[in-house]
């Protein structure tokens, strides 16, 4: 089985799913289908940045991978991303 990982925003959490944005789709991810999270600090604590999940499931909700363009500049940073 094949798994992505997408940067998401958690908007709710239940004990079974999570409702997550990539930033263009809302969807509801079962716990029992995400193989990993990415957590990191945030205003309110530690925040799931990053859920892996099997690929189907990615497709099925139309949550999309997180594309990144090395030839993008950071806007503070001022190099690649």
């Amino acid at each position: 089985m094949t798994t992505i990982q997408i940067k998401v925003k958690v908007v709710q959490r239940t004990g079974l799913a999570l409702l997550v944005s990539d930033g263009r789709t809302e969807a509801w991810v079962p716990w029992s289908e995400i193989s990993d999270t990415v957590q990191e600090d945030g205003i309110f604590g530690r925040e799931i940045t990053a859920i892996t999940i099997p690929e189907w499931l990615a497709v099925d909700k139309g949550l999309q991978r997180h594309q990144h363009d090395d030839n993008t500049l950071d806007l503070f940073g001022g190099g690649p991303l």
